[in-house]
């Protein structure tokens, strides 16, 4: 695999096949390794080809400096010694013919040459892991692209717990296995309101409220008892009421079922929270980004 486009698809089975959608990027990126790392396979590429130059330059020179090198030696050698050894004689005679100044100068020209392919070798190699270092991220990335973008539709369909903990101000509300009404689900969201960071969040009267059912100092929301999903009508009804308020707080939505596509849609452009509660169970779920964002930063 070499196609940025073929990890983006393999990355988006992944995001497909995930059983938690919440799958943290960290352990997600390191499943996308094991998934494509085995598959990819590069085309060579600029930096290989002239890596590969470098390296057949170094080894052509490094041959013909050793025999240099030798030529030099044989040269420097005393001429008894050289006698002494028939095998340098036939040797000491080839040599004889050049100039001992310009072997020296030649030797010494080609270690230097040498030495310079080496750093070029060196430089080329690292040139080289680069780029390949690049084009495989670029596939990696191409995947966690693609597998998040699976798994952010998945998500805002399925939305995320919230999870309770005593270090907040205010405990959740308790499951009401026998359910609750209309009013009833006004109380229940008004506790996880104040469990989420907004201590005086407290129930509105029941007429002129603006269809506004929980209110406090930095947000306030409206609760539907639904039996299907909130369409996006109700959620405009809700951006209206937030467009102009003087206090410019958080506007959030909760509903005991879920939300239309449009509906969450308009939201996040209008930046309005959703929640689902569920009474029965006492849990709760942030369904957007936003809502997501208060989860974990708090209702301030």
């Amino acid at each position: 695999m070499r196609s940025v486009n073929t990890a983006n698809k393999i990355g988006r089975e992944i995001g497909r096949d995930a059983p938690d959608v919440w799958i943290p990027d960290e352990v997600l990126r390191r499943q996308i390794r094991r998934v494509i790392g085995p598959q990819i396979k590069l085309h060579r590429s600029d930096e290989d080809r002239a890596l590969e130059s470098y390296q057949g330059g170094l080894i052509f020179a490094s041959i013909v400096t050793v025999f240099a090198l030798i030529a030099t030696v044989i040269l420097m050698l005393p001429r008894t010694t050289v006698d002494s050894m028939p095998a340098l004689i036939t040797m000491r005679g080839f040599i004889d013919q050049v100039p001992r100044e310009i072997v020296i100068l030649v030797t010494a020209a080609l270690l230097m040459i040498t030495l310079a392919l080496s750093f070029g070798v060196a430089a080329a190699s690292k040139r080289a892991k680069e780029a390949y270092s690049s084009a495989v991220r670029a596939l990696y990335d191409a995947a966690f692209q693609g597998a998040t973008a699976v798994l952010a539709g998945r998500r805002q369909r399925t939305g995320m717990s919230v999870e309770t903990t005593r270090a907040r101000g205010f405990l959740p509300p308790s499951p009401r296995p026998q359910g609750v009404d209309a009013r009833g689900a006004e109380e229940v969201v008004a506790q996880w309101m104040r469990h989420l960071g907004e201590a005086d969040a407290e129930l509105t009267s029941y007429t002129g409220d603006g269809g506004i059912d929980v209110t406090g100092t930095r947000s306030f929301a409206q609760v539907k008892h639904y039996a299907s999903s909130v369409g996006v009508a109700a959620v405009r009804e809700l951006a209206g009421v937030a467009a102009n308020d003087p206090r410019r707080r958080h506007a959030l939505f909760f509903t005991s079922t879920g939300y239309a596509r449009a509906a969450r849609e308009f939201a996040d452009t209008a930046g309005i929270a959703l929640f689902v509660y569920d009474a029965e169970r006492g849990g709760l779920e942030a369904m957007n980004g936003l809502a997501k964002t208060l989860v974990h930063n708090g209702i301030r």
